[in-house]
């Protein structure tokens, strides 16, 4: 699993990068102006290399863009003609415009300088995507005066987590920062434990959890002095020293964890080194991390670490948190950061398991740090394949100022940031209650939180963005009643029907007098209404809530809070459900009952479903979401278990275009989460990019439903697909003839008898030095014109198609299907 991560950076600007070249006509001086930024369709530089493999080798040097190799200035060159005649449409359409700076490396647009009367004609020019200007504001540590912390802590800090342990599961802590200094605490009986050498009375733990075969020199340290960082802002968060001194960028502050007098235990399970992510790590490691962090007396674990869900039933990390929140440790998880890309329904795993405190982001209000704002980035509920209510509540997570190593200070953004935030609030609740259940301390924290907005707005965001709200540790530490379970998911309701849930009222210390009952809703479809079958609840007792369904109702979301009131008291239960009127098991199909390369036609038929969901896409995803094209069928029964099946799209005719989606059973609500969608998952290669692929990871048995779908005005026609099962096994490579002539090229014929090469997976290098390639029929053709001659060596590393699938949770690492071939061969 990868590192939650969502780096605040400042952005200095480059003069000699960013020249600006000014328009013809200045602004007029008596409007009032306004600047925002204008974006072209086509990928910045840094987008493009992550796209393109072949231009990412020519353009980079040791991971990083070389802004003076021809490539990349032939690629900057041809983003400068497009903006310099977008610059033309913008003076011709407003006269009084002017650009001020240039983008092409990060971002491909401009910044324009328009009268703010002007923008929505700014926003109607052909090829401009309008970006207005943010404010950014200055950083603080203010997180423990947000969620009401100090006033809980007392005074002299009688109760800030003392005794408390929080064991930190990540990429590993750097307990020598003097955030985490030892005055004032002395090892508790039974510790230290692990690597001694990396302990200290404050951090009393040290443990790594390195994957076989890992050849990482720090790989099996508790901290990585190269690539360790996360953990350690992570651990500062939950459980820094009290008023420690910070400088940040010549800026001093005073910092302060959210529990400062908790222990720490360091249990790094992400030690993989990788060019996008970081440090990883892998299923088998994460469990054991959380198995010793039980055994080690651990009271919370916080993981601010993730990846796509799959069918929970098969993934052994959330089985894991599972039996941990059993053995009476409660897990907190972030909950992700893909709002921006996916929209709903991005909340991965392990923040999926039923039992954890998962947890969103959110950032003070300027000005007004009453109000929280929900980050743009969190993730939202609900999980795409099990379909919970999540994330469960919401924290600080915008510009929060904690630890790095050697002593280092940044300030960092992510829900991976607003996670220890709660994990520190759960040692303080546990130090006050040491009686409280796993799932009292969650209903605590849920029901009392604090409502969090819309940017820029006061109405409230949606519950499956922000759960129960913004904790609030006061109100927490005095819930009044417990509920259980602590949100409520009708799931899929379709049109026609009724459906209930209920939770159980348990007096948390507020006495037997009754509670009123009502439903807040924030949204429904016409035609679905909710409402609780009695008006009262008193301690002991249940509320039941009642969702009807009209036969004509409208499909969507609904959502919003059941609350129980008495007197100014109010304790919200979050719930969520979404109307459907599924239209994919009317469609013909045909099934699949063999692994093969098969054809299909998207000629001629129906165009029944236009989107799939969950995730629902949002708009940020580089795939097509409007598939309101006609749509081709085919069924898959599995009825044995398997470690994974997909499809690839081979091949289509001239200017057809196909889509595929993979979803449970014969409803198109029932994505198969992100590995139904067609874009790579896999960390360790070109994650994020588009691929023709869909497939499922450690599937249940059951029939599933695999769409070949007609982006809207495309052009529909014939394709071939292949289509596997149970592929574990990366291609073969071999070489067979070992002696060429110079200026004749080396021939290495590649197979793969599962779900066939991916021929963009190709990565070629002849004594060290990357090279060209071709790949077809089966073949990889690699030019020896200006190799010298004598004897060289070959290295040929290639993939297959599941690949693009497959993520930490399949058991054997992350790249089981990719093949290293190395051999020698001369050249005469």
């Amino acid at each position: 699993m990868s590192r939650l991560r969502r780096i605040s950076l400042v952005l200095t600007v480059l003069a000699a990068a960013l020249a600006a070249g000014g328009a013809s006509a200045g602004p007029v001086a008596s409007q009032a102006m306004t600047e925002v930024v204008v974006t072209l369709p086509k990928p910045p530089l840094a987008q493009a290399l992550l796209r393109d493999r072949s231009l990412a080798s020519a353009a980079t040097s040791n991971h990083r863009v070389d802004l003076r190799a021809p490539a990349a200035v032939s690629y900057l060159r041809t983003l400068a003609s497009a903006q310099r005649t977008l610059q033309s449409r913008i003076v011709t359409t407003i006269p009084g415009a002017s650009v001020r700076w240039r983008y092409r490396v990060v971002l491909d647009g401009l910044a324009v300088v328009v009268p703010k009367a002007d923008v929505a004609r700014l926003s109607a020019i052909p090829g401009a995507t309008v970006w207005p200007s943010v404010a950014y504001h200055s950083l603080q540590n203010s997180g423990p005066q947000l969620i009401s912390a100090p006033s809980v802590w007392g005074a002299t800090l009688a109760t800030a987590g003392q005794g408390i342990r929080i064991g930190i599961i990540d990429d590993g802590l750097d307990e020598t920062h003097p955030y985490f200094t030892s005055s004032g605490f002395s090892y508790p009986a039974g510790f230290p434990k692990g690597d001694t050498s990396f302990t200290s009375p404050k951090v009393i733990v040290a443990r790594a959890f390195a994957p076989p075969g890992e050849t990482w020199k720090y790989a099996s340290a508790p901290f990585d002095p190269i690539n360790s960082d996360h953990a350690t802002h992570v651990a500062g968060i939950a459980a820094g020293d009290f008023n420690t001194a910070a400088n940040l960028e010549g800026t001093r502050y005073r910092a302060t964890g959210i529990a400062p007098m908790a222990y720490l235990g360091n249990y790094k399970v992400l030690t993989i080194p990788t060019q996008d992510f970081g440090l990883d790590g892998n299923s088998p490691e994460i469990a054991a991390g959380i198995e010793a962090a039980v055994r080690d007396g651990m009271n919370v674990i916080n993981l601010s670490l993730g990846e796509p869900e799959i069918q929970p039933a098969r993934d052994v990390v959330v089985r894991a948190i599972e039996n941990a929140a059993a053995a009476g440790v409660v897990p907190v998880i972030a909950a992700g950061n893909e709002f921006d890309t996916g929209g709903r329904g991005t909340v991965g795993s392990p923040g999926n398991a039923p039992d954890a405190i998962t947890v969103a982001a959110s950032t003070e209000r300027e000005g007004n740090g009453a109000a929280d704002e929900i980050a743009s980035f969190s993730s939202s509920g609900p999980t795409p394949v099990s379909l919970l209510m999540k994330p469960d509540v919401t924290a600080p997570g915008v510009d929060v100022l904690s630890s790095l190593p050697h002593s280092q200070w940044a300030a960092w953004s992510g829900t991976s940031m607003a996670s220890p935030h709660v994990a520190g609030a759960v040692a303080v609740l546990l130090q006050r209650h040491p009686a409280w259940t796993v799932a009292e301390v969650k209903s605590a924290l849920e029901s009392t939180a604090d409502p969090v907005h819309v940017v820029g707005t006061s109405t409230e965001v949606a519950s499956i963005r922000e759960g129960g709200g913004r904790i609030d540790l006061a109100r927490a530490d005095d819930p009044l009643v417990f509920t259980s379970p602590t949100g409520l998911s009708f799931g899929l309701v379709k049109v026609g029907t009724d459906a209930a849930e209920s939770f159980q009222v348990t007096d948390a210390g507020g006495g037997a007098a009754p509670w009123t009952v009502t439903v807040q809703s924030q949204a429904a479809p016409a035609g679905a209404a909710l409402a609780p079958t009695s008006p009262t609840v008193a301690a002991g007792g249940s509320v039941q809530v009642a969702l009807s369904v009209s036969a004509s109702a409208a499909q969507g979301d609904g959502e919003g809070f059941v609350v129980l009131t008495r007197g100014t008291d109010v304790r919200r239960v979050p719930y969520w459900f979404h109307v459907e009127a599924p239209r994919l098991g009317n469609e013909p199909f045909l099934t699949l009952k063999h692994a093969g390369v098969y054809t299909g036609d998207t000629r001629g038929k129906q165009s029944l479903v236009a989107s799939y969901r969950y995730p629902d896409g949002a708009s940020g995803m580089p795939i097509p979401l409007d598939l309101s094209g006609p749509e081709q069928v085919f069924r898959f029964t599995l009825a044995r278990q398997v470690a994974n099946f997909g499809v690839v799209v081979l091949s289509h005719a001239k200017g057809v275009q196909v889509s595929p989606r993979l979803v449970v059973g014969t409803d198109e609500n029932r994505l198969l989460g992100n590995t139904g969608l067609p874009i790579d998952l896999n960390p360790y290669s070109n994650y994020g990019r588009p691929e023709p692929v869909v497939g499922a990871v450690l599937p249940e048995q059951g029939t599933y439903s695999i769409v070949f779908d007609t982006p809207k005005g495309a052009r529909p026609g014939p394709f071939t697909f292949r289509f596997w099962i149970d592929d574990t096994t990366p291609p073969a490579a071999t070489l067979p003839t070992r002696v060429v002539r110079t200026g004749q090229p080396l021939r290495v014929p590649i197979t793969d008898k599962g779900a066939g090469v991916d021929p963009t997976s190709i990565q070629v290098a002849v004594d060290g030095k990357q090279l060209g390639h071709d790949f077809a029929a089966g073949v990889l053709t690699v030019p020896t014109q200006r190799l010298a001659a004598g004897s060289h060596r070959l290295k040929v590393v290639v993939a297959d198609y599941q690949e693009t699938r497959n993520m930490e949770d399949v058991l054997d690492g992350a790249t089981p299907n990719t093949r290293t071939f190395t051999t020698t061969f001369v050249v005469r």
